[in-house]
């Protein structure tokens, strides 16, 4: 555990060092850091791995001030900095992978690649985001997360004893950052420029993925220069949740084939 002063309050930060090449993973909306608990697992011990709580999200600070996307990748690269890696490979699930795109645009010679999950250059439109805001405004986030779940995940992970577990985590997520990360999301739109991503990387979508269905990631993976595509036939939203020995493998093959 390690605290992080940013300029719109602290950020929790965890960090485990290595010799091998570094990682930095970036959560999705509504979850913390311990979404990668399972894959950071599964990693070889000598890698390394950076973790962060958004801006509102896990032990992180709610920000007072409303932000958009390339805020948060601000972060993420501050985070990096403070942690002394000078280049990794970004692994983002969600906003994680909106974020991820942001840092290859923002500040390309820190990311050698990028692993992208159930993302999109856009994640939805933007008036779909407002009328979440304004039923976490009128019914609060526990309303919102029981409706939130079969969305997250697929057949498989509902049944599972876990997935309340995940849903109270959404539930406790703190309104007002959770409201404005969503105001970030609706106003972020890089389709145009993923040309400009001229890094590798690995894109992951989920056959029963209601928030990034299997023909918006492929769209990504097609429209980035330089990406392969997993698809997971079995999980929805969060694969590194649902099936995270598979995700571990294919991300391991990926950052060995890139790192060598």
């Amino acid at each position: 555990m390690h605290a992080l002063k940013r300029d719109w309050g602290t950020m929790h930060v965890s960090r485990k060092g290595g010799t091998g090449p570094a990682l930095v993973f970036i959560n999705s909306l509504g979850t913390d850091l311990r979404m990668w608990d399972e894959v950071c697992g599964h990693l070889p011990q000598s890698w390394i791995t950076l973790r962060m709580d958004k801006r509102g999200h896990g032990l992180s600070e709610t920000a007072h001030v409303g932000y958009g996307i390339p805020e948060l990748a601000e972060d993420v690269i501050a985070a990096m900095e403070d942690a002394g890696i000078a280049r990794a490979i970004l692994v983002g699930c969600s906003i994680g992978g909106l974020i991820a795109q942001h840092v290859a645009l923002m500040a390309p010679s820190k990311v050698q690649g990028l692993v992208l999950s159930n993302t999109a250059s856009m994640l939805g439109a933007a008036e779909g985001w407002h009328a979440r805001i304004d039923g976490v405004r009128a019914n609060g986030m526990a309303a919102m997360a029981e409706g939130i779940l079969p969305r997250w995940f697929g057949p498989k992970m509902l049944a599972n004893p876990n997935a309340p577990l995940w849903r109270t985590l959404l539930a406790r997520t703190d309104q007002e950052g959770y409201i404005a990360t969503c105001a970030a999301i609706a106003g972020t739109d890089v389709t145009d420029r993923l040309g400009e991503i001229s890094q590798p990387a690995l894109v992951f979508g989920g056959k029963h993925d209601l928030a990034t269905p299997p023909e918006v990631v492929e769209a990504l993976a097609r429209n980035l220069p330089r990406a392969d595509l997993v698809m997971f036939e079995e999980t929805g939203h969060l694969p590194a949740i649902e099936a995270p020995e598979a995700f571990t493998e294919a991300l391991v093959k990926f950052v060995e084939r890139i790192a060598a």
